[in-house]
């Protein structure tokens, strides 16, 4: 069996392949289907967007509208791009008097997009989904959103602590062997993230021979200045 070397190109190939299974057998948790469907609700029944309908209702009785304006129009629209997703934020109080607080915030995305949904004119131009607080909501949504986005983050920071430890376990590991034997002789099952050449050139049978012609080629041995190096020594006695 041949001695293949641990490169760090190669180190770099495993722990992205391990990086990848990883993903692939432990997805990343996302909003459950309650969470969404109350979000949505809570969105649409808001404070916020309960007065933006209403604006926009007096607004048209009234015959204030962008079409029939000279000028800018100073209605609610419903924006270009559907909202199929929604910047969830709620805000954390100050530790400090003077602070301003900071916030957490998840994306919870839809199935179909909110086609009711207002915005002011001069927020018409701006990118990404809008952004909820969950503090501006509903009295009687709040609770039920929050608990949702606690369980929800709560499920996101374990499953970011699991993939940190497993991926820092996995360069731990290929950076103290030398070798894919010595690898796979501590972890067996890391044959299915090794690339199949180095697999099939660990199982190829070395002779002596061969071993020697693959060092004299890895250190770059030259015996022709070697040789001379050494016949000169001897002729002048040493």
């Amino acid at each position: 069996m041949a001695s293949v070397r641990m490169t760090n190109e190669l180190r770099h190939e495993i722990r992205n392949a391990a990086e990848r299974a990883y993903r692939l057998a432990n997805p990343e948790p996302k909003p459950n289907n309650a969470f969404i469907a109350d979000v949505r609700n809570a969105v649409i029944n808001s404070p916020e967007q309960k007065y933006l309908r209403d604006v926009k209702q007096l607004g048209n009785e009234r015959a204030i509208n962008g079409s029939d304006r000279a000028g800018p129009n100073i209605l609610p629209i419903t924006p270009k791009d559907a909202i199929t997703g929604i910047d969830l934020r709620i805000k954390i109080p100050p530790k400090h008097p003077v602070s301003r607080g900071d916030y957490q915030n998840t994306t919870v995305k839809f199935d179909t997009p909110i086609a009711e949904y207002l915005i002011v004119s001069h927020e018409h131009h701006r990118w990404g989904d809008p952004t909820v607080w969950i503090n501006d909501l509903r009295t009687e949504d709040k609770t039920q959103v929050f608990e949702h986005f606690q369980a929800y983050q709560t499920a996101e920071e374990e499953y970011t602590t699991a993939r940190r430890n497993y991926d820092n376990s996995i360069c731990d590991l290929v950076n103290n062997v030398t070798t894919l034997k010595q690898l796979l002789e501590i972890w067996p099952a890391a044959e299915s993230l090794i690339p199949n050449d180095k697999i099939q050139k660990m199982h190829v049978k070395v002779t002596r021979a061969q071993r020697a012609a693959e060092i004299k080629e890895e250190v770059c041995f030259d015996p022709t200045i070697a040789n001379q190096t050494v016949l000169t020594a001897k002729m002048l006695g040493g």
